[in-house]
């Protein structure tokens, strides 16, 4: 918790990540998925406080306040 504490101090929790396709089931976007309707992930981008999902037909958006903060908003932008 302390070094979340000071990645939000120092800012150092919007650097992101872009994640491998093998990843996609260790962080929260791919819950939102809905691969019955025929989602599927494009790439993912993760930092210590949001995810950026791109799929075929939205891009989903898991907004967090902080880094120590584990509250999410979800955000589902449809392309069309």
């Amino acid at each position: 918790m302390l070094k979340n504490m000071a990645m939000d101090t120092l800012g150092l929790s919007d650097i992101a990540d872009v994640i491998s396709p093998q990843d996609y089931n260790k962080v929260d976007s791919d819950d939102y998925v809905i691969h019955e309707e025929g989602k599927k992930i494009y790439f993912l981008i993760k930092s210590k406080t949001d995810e950026y999902c791109f799929t075929n037909l939205a891009l989903i958006h898991l907004d967090g306040s902080s880094a120590v903060s584990k509250k999410r908003l979800i955000k589902r932008f449809s392309y069309s």
